[in-house]
């Protein structure tokens, strides 16, 4: 075995996953350049398939530590799982909407994005923005993966580990939900399948022949992966493949999470780390920061474009800090206080 390659016995021991948050800064860097189009060459990035990114992760991650959880202790503590999901992202969603509220509402060149803001606000509240787009973008359309991820934490343990008991089952009825999905086609189907694609990753990977398969075909040098990366987006110039990206997002998660290449020490270096436990409030704020940039730059040329981005991040990361410090880190600690009750 590569002495760079993660064992199958080490891989079971251990559930912190190194490289995961730099993935995520990354993602949330290439999100906020695919809502800049005045910008044409950030076009070639691609950025949206990041939330293809953070879409196979948490479908990993939450798989894996449920599995987990269940081998130790014979099964799923629901509660205590949707209690933590709640915390998680809730607080920081309703602190984003309420920010929200306030900017468009006390600035007159947004009167009209606080319009269609308060018309679908019911959507926003109910936690079901991916509804809330169907006829018209808004300044919040990008809140439509919270919706898509807390029907996720809702009912894929509820379906997966409380209803079917044998693992090849589960595997099972997670491809043939992915497969139907496909067939479906459409976009929020294909998103359904980017997090799928990170469940069965985590299945996979609990058995001893398949995580062997999935190691050898990750046995390779990070251009590989990058390669793939960069296929993947010349592809989507001419036509557009969903599941291509869901299928590349997860090799790049099994590749960062089996092998210390030169790819994870890359996503472990530290301003990618700190980005990358912050994106989440950063996705959430950075469009209200790219509207403010227009108005204070204008939205038409590429300098209205590269000053708008420098003025996105500049705004964005220090209000994703002060999000995380007062709202976000706070409810994970006020779960972990629950849970523990729950015990």
């Amino acid at each position: 075995m590569d002495r760079n390659e993660l064992s199958f016995t080490d891989y079971q021991a251990a559930t912190f996953r190194p490289g995961f948050d730099g993935l995520r800064g990354i993602g949330f860097l290439l999100v906020v350049t695919a809502h800049i189009p005045a910008v044409p060459w950030f076009s070639y990035l691609q950025g949206w398939t990041a939330v293809w990114v953070f879409f196979a992760i948490s479908g990993y991650l939450v798989t894996m530590l449920l599995i987990r959880e269940e081998r130790k202790t014979g099964a799923i503590a629901y509660g205590r799982f949707l209690t933590r999901r709640f915390f998680r992202i809730v607080p920081a969603y309703a602190a984003a909407i309420l920010i929200y509220w306030i900017v468009l509402y006390s600035l007159p060149p947004l009167a009209d994005e606080y319009q269609l803001f308060m018309a679908r606000l019911p959507y926003y509240l109910t936690l079901m923005p991916e509804y809330a787009h169907t006829d018209v973008f808004t300044i919040f359309v990008h809140s439509w993966i919270i919706g898509m991820e807390a029907k996720f934490y809702l009912f894929f343990p509820a379906i997966v580990f409380l209803m079917i008991k044998h693992d090849t089952w589960r595997f099972g009825v997670t491809a043939a939900t992915t497969a139907l999905l496909i067939a479906q086609g459409s976009f929020t189907a294909n998103a359904y399948c980017a997090i799928l694609s990170g469940v069965m990753l985590a299945q996979l990977l609990e058995w001893p022949r398949s995580f062997a398969t999935i190691a050898m075909l990750t046995r390779v040098p990070a251009a590989v992966p990058m390669a793939f990366v960069v296929a993947l987006f010349v592809m989507l110039r001419y036509v557009e493949v969903l599941p291509a990206v869901a299928a590349v997002t997860a090799y790049l998660v099994a590749h960062v999470t089996l092998r210390d290449s030169l790819m994870r020490r890359l996503l472990t270096y530290g301003p990618l780390v700190y980005l990358g436990q912050r994106s989440y409030g950063a996705y959430l704020l950075h469009v209200l920061a790219i509207h403010l940039g227009y108005i204070a730059f204008g939205s038409t040329t590429v300098v209205s474009g590269l000053l708008t981005t420098c003025f996105t991040l500049a705004v964005t990361i220090p209000a994703a800090e002060l999000l995380y410090r007062t709202v976000e880190r706070p409810a994970v600690e006020m779960a972990r206080r629950l849970t523990e009750r729950l015990m």
